[in-house]
């Protein structure tokens, strides 16, 4: 019988073949003043885990010192701060580093601004070096890679994509231990026996056949959802986001004029992953995203199969107590943060902070998303604060339920998913937590008055008629590496070391168009935008507009120039404004960097969602949704926001018109809007990959 399974799974992996990707990746050409320094920029990533005393940095950063240089960065201020904590004592290395954990990340930060503040590359490139060399192997990629980002120097600078700089937290720890043992015992012994246990080798290269968690992993049919919810691209764009808005930098060093609206970006995002998120539960049967009580039991359990390069990850049973004895102060933190909230919400003020806000005024979204991410801008106007406590953080470590180390410092914690922004999106309860924090801003939503008729009409221009190409769903193969998991020997860092690549099954969806049939009186410039939501609930009831205009995510947003007579619009879904491409790995960079160019998107567009999670999973009878379109008057951004237009259309709130409760839903029926019913359909096998044990985990059919 084992004869016949290993001959069997030897069949199955010959017929996937080598399947070769589609790399016409839309590029752009770099500036030559860039190409020094993307070369060693990208240097320091690889294999960042170890040193290699041979490499340039090495001897640079060994050699550097920070405080002899003090005036070789543009603040004083944080080179004394990090010197501070550097002679103090840093985490050590080989530890295991979360922004979530407070002394660390007083830590990081104080190096994130010793690199911002460099008032050079050279000078930021030595002191990257230096912290390659000497500090915790996490703080310099964390710090490393959010600099990149944000220095004016190293704009137009593409970054490897998060999962092939840190594998580990994107594949299960069966996948990581086959990519280990290959390491160590310098390739297959039995080469034959490969694709047997899902490992094939070629060029130099090692393909690791990998799948997704299972009933061992989620209970309650949870694991239905893995290949979703533990998506690399999914995972990713949670990542480039944190990194984009780290919530304990002040929005004007991130984003200039744009601070003003921080607080409504943070609930936009959280806005769209939960949709996004809940019509991937409805088409796999799940229904509604659970809510939970902070006083009773956890029900929601969680086993990863995730390991960082020191410790395997935490587990929550399923008959987790929140208010533990280890849990109390946080508890009553929360329930304090909470309640506070509901009373200001009921005398329609704030003052505090040197702040007075208004809370029945729409543009106080701002302070409310702040007040709930408790990032540095709601703090801006008062002194430093001497703790580190937020309710996202707080509320992360009571649902991580990681057991409490007794040792004072934190390298001793261990961790869980939801420590880490790489990890956060495999743990349902990161949905429950946040469709929790969604529900009080929306409470705050209620307050506000909603849109009016005339404001929501637009005079002289119709939507005749949405028309839609057959929405389909797929999943197919793609290669990743995963290389940086592993430690090289001094042989292999000087050498072409092997490639250890994971080949996985992904949702993708076939392209499709959208055409829009406008009539309009007038010559107008106007914005369209489409949405996409669910057409039942759970329980395969209708879901009225009042309920069901928080569920809708934003595909599209685009301005286009109308006629007076009839006007056909065809939008791609290679045009969505809200998706990119999928990134490239590191050796397709590398070789288009041998050409002068690098791939567009990665370089402007990286913080957006891949363009293959635009559908949810279809099924074989087509799964029922509902596109909505809408055309109203464009306004131009103010002059202040120019320079972020990557991320701003016109003027109107973020996902306008669902940014406020629908209390009356004729007023969305609108000459100028138009609700479209679409189906989305499954084609191919669920899981291209699976034998007798990973079948367990494969989505049924229906």
């Amino acid at each position: 019988m084992q004869t016949v399974l290993f001959l069997a799974a030897l069949v199955s992996l010959a017929a996937a073949g080598y399947p070769q990707y589609h790399y016409d990746v839309e590029t752009r050409k770099l500036d030559p003043s860039l190409l020094n320094i993307q070369t060693k920029v990208l240097s320091l990533l690889e294999n960042w885990k170890q040193v290699n005393p041979d490499d340039e940095y090495y001897k640079i950063g060994k050699e550097y010192n920070v405080e002899a240089n003090m005036e070789s960065y543009t603040n004083r201020e944080v080179v004394t701060e990090f010197l501070s904590l550097y002679k103090a004592g840093f985490i050590p290395k080989n530890e295991v580093f979360s922004i979530f954990y407070e002394n660390q990340a007083l830590e990081v930060i104080a190096l994130y601004r010793l690199f911002y503040y460099a008032k050079d590359f050279e000078t930021f490139y030595k002191t990257a070096a230096f912290a390659r060399v000497w500090l915790n192997e996490g703080q310099f990629v964390y710090a490393f890679y959010l600099a990149v980002i944000h220095r004016a120097d190293t704009r137009g600078i593409v970054l490897p994509a998060p999962y092939e700089i840190w594998p580990e937290y994107f594949m299960n720890s069966d996948v990581l231990s086959k990519i280990y043992r290959i390491q160590m015992q310098k390739g297959l012994i039995i080469p034959e026996q490969g694709p047997y246990y899902g490992i094939l080798s070629k060029d130099n290269a090692y393909y690791f056949y990998a799948n997704y968690s299972g009933p061992l992993t989620y209970e309650d049919n949870e694991n239905l959802l893995s290949y979703f919810i533990e998506d690399i691209g999914w995972n990713s764009y949670y990542y480039y986001f944190h990194n984009r808005f780290p919530f304990w930098e002040n929005g004007e060093q991130l984003i200039g004029p744009l601070k003003e609206r921080r607080g409504e970006i943070y609930y936009y995002v959280y806005q769209k992953i939960l949709a996004r998120y809940y019509l991937e539960r409805l088409a796999n049967g799940l229904g509604e995203i659970p809510r939970f009580n902070w006083l009773d039991k956890y029900q929601t359990s969680y086993y990863p199969l995730l390991s960082s390069y020191q410790l395997p990850f935490a587990q929550r049973n399923d008959d987790y107590y929140l208010a533990s004895g280890d849990n109390i102060n946080d508890i009553q933190f929360i329930d304090t943060y909470e309640k506070t909230f509901l009373q200001l919400l009921q005398k329609g003020q704030f003052k505090a902070y040197k702040q007075e806000v208004d809370l029945y005024n729409s543009k106080s979204i701002n302070f409310v998303g702040n007040y709930w991410q408790s990032n540095a801008d709601l703090y801006e106007k008062v002194p430093k604060r001497n703790y580190w406590r937020s309710y996202e953080a707080t509320a992360r470590r009571v649902l991580g339920a990681a057991p409490r180390s007794s040792i004072n410092y934190e390298n001793m914690n261990i961790p869980t998913a939801l420590d880490f922004y790489q990890t956060s999106l495999r743990d349902p309860a990161f949905y429950q937590l946040y469709a929790k924090i969604l529900d009080y801003i929306n409470e705050y939503k209620e307050y506000l008055e909603p849109y009016s008729q005339d404001v929501l009409h637009y005079v002289g221009v119709k939507i005749n008629d949405v028309k839609v190409d057959k929405l389909v769903t797929y999943f197919e193969y793609f290669d990743w590496n995963a290389t940086n998991a592993v430690y090289l020997s001094e042989q292999q860092l000087d050498t072409v070391s092997p490639s250890y690549i994971v080949r996985q099954p992904r949702l993708n969806n076939k392209p499709f168009t959208v055409n829009i049939d406008i009539k309009s009186d007038v010559e107008s410039e106007v914005v369209v935008k489409i949405f996409l939501g669910p057409k039942y609930d759970g329980n395969g009831l209708p879901i009225s507009l009042e309920d069901n205009w928080i569920n809708f995510i934003e595909l599209d947003w685009f301005t286009h120039k109308l006629t007076s007579g009839q006007n056909k619009i065809a939008r791609k879904s290679e045009e969505f404004f809200f998706f990119k491409d999928d990134s490239v790995s590191l050796f397709k960079i590398y070789e288009l960097l041998s050409n002068g160019q690098v791939p567009s998107y990665m370089v402007d567009r990286y913080i957006y969602l891949p363009r293959r999670l635009i559908l949810p999973r279809g099924t074989q009878r087509g799964f029922p949704l509902q596109l909505f379109v809408v055309v109203y008057p464009y306004q131009a951004p103010v002059k202040e926001w120019e320079s972020m237009r990557q991320y701003i259309v016109d003027n109107k709130p973020f996902g306008y018109p669902f940014d406020r409760p629908v209390t009356l839903p004729y007023y969305f029926n609108q000459p100028n809007m138009y609700f479209k019913d679409v189906y989305v359909y499954q084609e191919g096998e669920q899981y291209p990959y699976y034998n007798s044990y990973w079948s367990q985990n494969q989505v049924s059919n229906h």
